[in-house]
């Protein structure tokens, strides 16, 4: 008799919800607009961060 355990069930469960997500296409638009709104925040923080940190080098 073979015995799968709760984790196995689990995973297997979210990869199938995650194979469902990945063929709605309004879902993969939205993931990647909210991707490119996270990485183009940090980059524009960075930038500024490293701007002030320039600024105050100079003085």
């Amino acid at each position: 008799m073979t015995t799968i355990s709760n984790s196995t069930i689990d995973v297997s469960e979210r990869l199938m919800e995650l194979r469902q997500k990945i063929r709605d296409d309004d879902y993969v638009n939205y993931a990647v607009q909210r991707i490119a709104q996270v990485l183009s925040r940090r980059l524009v923080e960075e930038n500024e961060r490293v701007y002030v940190r320039g600024k105050n080098e100079s003085k």
